[in-house]
């Protein structure tokens, strides 16, 4: 059987190695600040976890498409038992109950979930090529990715919850679902976002029933988005206030960072900081001043692409995302080819997954995004995020090799 694969995608598998390097670097350089230079516990540990992740690779990597499809239900169904699991008996830090604990070890099922979204959704849009139309499959397979993420605001941590939807719809996307009906999801979203502005929220509405009767969808779906969109956006308020005090004050923030510059602005005005005193080729390994000194918080998770430009500079920061970027269009070029749906969707919803989450973190960094609390992939401090996404690298390159499988 292995004499018929192809290898595994040279440059895509060097990015994400390098991606992992340069974590460690950086981790090496935060935790050396954080404790004057002493024991380096979380380098140590995070060095652990890439070799438990390079294993989980591996063992990914060489899983036959065959044994993985099958049990993909399975995967779902487990994230769920695992997300709600961690609701009943999980640890709680800084008002949240995000982790399961087992003996020394901790592990936060939301990360977990991000891969059986993929492995799931992408099983179920497989079985129902022909169906991408009906809005019955549609609903269950927006019911995939709405399930995890409900759950996870619920422990709470809304950053997280955003993966799940926004790599749903990619994943509908790809495998052909009609713009129409793609428009109809994102509706919701639009009403909330321009519901500060009637004249706006009222021409956006316009706009969307105006291309959606050009599409010729249907009248009972047209007026039902139309409706969904106006509810949406009179529930806006009330979402607004249902939000946790630190949620609201980092969008205020974000807004206005100069209201509050050592309050709750303080994070990004450091972030900042450190990204641009790094210049082109960076202040040098461990003499960062920001990161060394500790003016800059988070800085082994949330912000340690800061610490990574303050040392390394525009070029080390042009360096990380050339990297994300490689594995990025490496698995959709091996998304597009792959022969298999399966295989193709597969592939499609972990670049999307890859490309959200560290874009996302990178517009945090930069001060182009509110904090969401999400890491960088492979490059933050956190075994469970690092464990995951190196597995989810070890199923993209097994569709490297298993792409003319059909």
């Amino acid at each position: 059987m292995l004499g018929n694969l192809r290898p595994p995608d040279l440059l895509l598998t060097l990015a994400v190695l390098a991606l992992v390097g340069v974590g460690l670097l950086a981790i090496y350089s935060t935790s050396f600040s954080a404790t004057g230079g002493g024991e380096l516990a979380n380098f140590k540990r995070q060095v652990s976890w890439a070799g438990i992740g390079l294993g989980a690779l591996l063992i990914a990597m060489m899983l036959p498409t065959r044994a993985v499809e099958p049990l993909a239900f399975v995967f779902y169904g487990l994230s769920l038992f695992l997300l709600l699991l961690v609701l009943a008996i999980g640890r709680s830090e800084h008002g949240a109950t995000r982790w399961l604990v087992v003996g020394s070890m901790r592990f936060q099922p939301s990360e977990f979930a991000k891969a059986a979204l993929c492995i799931g959704l992408a099983r179920f849009l497989a079985d129902h090529p022909k169906d991408l139309a009906r809005p019955r499959v549609i609903l269950t397979a927006l019911l995939f990715a709405i399930v995890p993420m409900g759950l996870v605001v619920i422990q709470p941590d809304l950053g997280t919850s955003v993966i799940f939807p926004v790599v749903g719809f990619c994943m509908l996307a790809w495998a052909g679902v009609p713009a129409s009906y793609l428009l109809l999801i994102v509706m919701p979203i639009l009403a909330v976002v321009t519901s500060w502005s009637t004249h706006l929220h009222v021409a956006l509405l316009i706009l969307c029933v105006a291309i959606l009767w050009q599409q010729r969808l249907r009248f009972l779906p047209l007026v039902t988005g139309a409706g969904i969109y106006l509810a949406a956006g009179a529930a806006a308020p009330r979402i607004w206030m249902h939000l946790h005090d630190y949620q609201r004050k980092r969008i205020l923030t974000f807004l206005n960072p100069e209201a509050d510059p050592l309050g709750s602005a303080y994070q990004i005005i450091q972030s900042k900081i450190a990204i641009g005193s790094g210049g082109i080729t960076g202040k040098g390994f461990l003499k960062g001043t920001q990161t060394q000194l500790k003016f800059l918080p988070e800085q082994h998770t949330d912000f340690i692409f800061s610490a990574w430009g303050e040392e390394f500079g525009f070029l080390g920061a042009f360096l990380v995302v050339l990297l994300f970027s490689v594995i990025i269009f490496r698995g959709l070029q091996f998304a597009s080819r792959a022969h298999n749906p399966f295989n193709s969707l597969l592939a499609a919803g972990i670049s999307c997954t890859v490309a959200f989450q560290a874009l996302t973190n990178l517009f945090v960094a930069t001060g182009w995004l509110p904090v969401t609390g999400l890491p960088l992939p492979f490059i933050s401090y956190g075994g469970s995020s690092l464990f995951v996404y190196m597995g989810m690298m070890g199923l993209l390159l097994g569709v490297t090799m298993r792409w003319r499988e059909h």
